[in-house]
């Protein structure tokens, strides 16, 4: 099934590129760099779903896949790391591959990132819900998407759990693939409001350090 769905989608990749001259896909995850870029990683918020974003820093010579692997470890450790009845989770994310059309213009990054979740905490904490669903939905996107950099980190991203394709789920939708428009406002108003709430009256500036990194759920395993 995955590589049914990845052939899929590089050939409407190549439908839609028709006009360029041989386009191609190779498999370049450890060769390609994240170069002189600002990453972000972004709270909950129960007002604006992506709350305070704070920079992610990686040396400039990092790998795509590095990266990816990072941003997963923070939302492991942070976000996921426990449910809202403090329990201790195993939630964890595996870069399955990073694939790279190449175009004229510039090549064009889809990953298949795993979501291990062996006691399916996140379909009972973290997908359920109304807000808590879309906080989730848009946490996930915007960091491993990166979608306020021009080109994005990544172009497309298919999101699996525990190894298979998302169920479709009453909030939210992760059958398909994520791209960076669907989260770009919501990241660029997290980092935007960053920036002008770390400074202070006084002409202070907050460190970012001193941002807690905030966790909220909205529902429970009955909902």
């Amino acid at each position: 099934m995955l590589r049914l769905m990845l052939a899929t989608l590089t050939i409407a990749i190549f439908f839609n590129l028709e006009c360029s001259d041989n386009p191609e896909a190779v498999r370049s995850e450890h060769s390609q760099v994240i170069g002189e870029v600002t990453l972000y990683t972004f709270s909950p918020s129960q007002k604006h779903l992506l709350g305070y974003s704070q920079p992610f820093s990686l040396p400039p010579n990092t790998s795509v896949r590095e990266a990816i692997d990072k941003l997963g470890q923070h939302l492991s450790e942070g976000y996921f790391s426990k449910t809202y009845a403090n329990e201790l989770t195993d939630i964890h994310f595996e870069v399955i591959g990073i694939d790279e059309i190449s175009t004229p213009s510039r090549p064009f990054r889809i990953a298949v990132i795993d979501m291990v979740d062996k006691n399916q905490d996140a379909m009972g904490y973290f997908f359920q819900g109304s807000t808590g669903g879309q906080t989730t939905y848009c946490l996930i996107g915007a960091t491993f998407l990166q979608p306020h950099l021009s080109p994005p980190l990544l172009d497309g991203l298919i999101l699996l759990y525990n190894g298979e394709i998302l169920p479709e789920l009453d909030h939210i939708d992760l059958t398909g693939i994520l791209v960076p428009r669907s989260f770009q406002h919501v990241a660029e108003k997290a980092i935007r409001r960053a920036q002008r709430e770390a400074a202070i009256p006084n002409g202070h500036t907050v460190n970012a350090q001193n941002f807690s990194y905030l966790r909220f759920f909205t529902a429970s395993p009955s909902n």
